[in-house]
C-alpha cells in the first residue's frame, strides 16, 4: 500500500494560512526508519458517501482509495485484522455488533438491486462489521474527536511497529494509556478526545470506525450506550494499580 500512502499526503492551507486536513497534512508525518514503510493515511470503505458528506440525500459509493487496479487486493489485505476487530467488538458491545451486521446486509441488498457489481464484490470480501478503516503510518495525532462517528459506537485502534514509550492521551477523561506495539484500545471517538504521542520509531495504526450516515442510510436502529455491570464496578479499584504502573512506565 506504499503508493497509496504516498499519494494520501496533502500540503494545502486554509484561507487563514493554517494547514488544512491535519489528518493527511505533510506537517504531521515523520520519516520512516524502515525503508519499506511509507508515511501516510489511507481510508478504506466498501460503502461510503460521496465526497465525504455526512448528510442525507447522497448515495453510497465505494471509497476513492479502492478505485483502481489494486482495489480488491487492498480489501483482502484487511481481512485478518478486520476479523480481530469484529471479535473484539462482539465482546465489548454485543448490541452494536449485531446492529452493524444488519447494516452490512442492508447495504449488500441495496447494492445488488442497484446493479453495483464492484460494491457487491467489495462487501463480499469485507470481513469487518465496521464500515470503514484507516491505516496510518508515522503520523502525529494531536488531541481530537471524530464527530462523524456515532457517539454510541466504539472505535478500535491497534498499533504495530518498532517504537518505545508510546502514550495515548484521553484528555477529557484525564487518562493516559501506555500504548505499546500490539495494544488494542477502544472508545467512543465521537465523545472522547484522544491523541497519541510517540517520540521516535515506526508506528502503524489500524483504526476501525463506523459512519453515522451509513447506518442512517441503511435504517439500522440506534443501539444503547455500552454499560458496566455490577461485577465491573466491584473490580474498579484495580484501576488504581494500573495508574501506578503507568507512572513507573513513564520513568523507564
Amino acid at each position: 500500500m506504499g503508493d497509496l500512502s504516498k499519494r494520501s499526503i496533502t500540503t494545502g492551507k486554509t484561507s487563514t494560512g493554517a494547514a488544512s486536513k491535519w489528518r493527511t497534512h505533510t506537517s504531521n508525518f515523520y520519516d520512516a526508519q524502515e525503508p519499506q514503510l511509507t508515511p501516510g493515511c489511507i481510508n478504506i470503505s466498501p460503502c461510503c458517501f460521496q465526497q465525504g458528506h455526512e448528510v442525507y440525500g447522497f448515495m453510497p459509493e465505494v471509497s476513492a482509495t479502492l478505485k483502481g487496479g489494486r482495489s480488491l487486493s487492498v480489501i483482502t489485505d484487511t481481512q485478518r485484522p478486520g476479523l480481530v476487530s469484529s471479535a473484539a467488538l462482539r465482546v465489548m458491545h454485543p448490541k452494536l455488533y449485531v446492529a452493524s451486521i444488519s447494516t452490512q446486509v442492508e447495504l449488500g441488498n441495496w447494492a445488488a438491486t442497484q446493479g453495483l457489481d464492484d460494491m457487491c464484490t467489495f462487501l463480499e470480501h469485507w470481513t469487518s462489521v465496521y464500515t470503514g478503516a484507516a491505516i496510518i503510518c508515522n503520523r502525529k495525532s494531536p488531541s481530537h474527536r471524530d464527530p462523524k462517528c456515532p457517539p454510541e459506537g466504539f472505535d478500535i485502534l491497534t498499533c504495530i511497529g518498532g517504537y518505545d514509550h508510546g502514550v495515548m492521551h484521553l484528555t477529557n477523561l484525564g487518562i493516559d494509556l501506555a500504548y505499546d506495539p500490539g495494544v488494542m484500545v477502544s472508545y467512543s471517538g465521537h465523545l472522547v478526545r484522544h491523541g497519541v504521542q510517540v517520540n521516535k520509531g515506526d508506528r502503524i495504526v489500524w483504526s476501525w470506525f463506523m459512519r453515522d450516515s451509513v447506518h442512517n442510510y441503511a435504517r439500522t436502529p440506534c443501539t444503547e450506550y455500552a454499560k458496566y455491570n455490577l461485577a465491573d464496578f466491584a473490580t474498579y479499584h484495580l484501576a488504581q494499580y494500573n495508574q501506578a504502573d503507568f507512572v513507573r512506565y513513564c520513568t523507564l
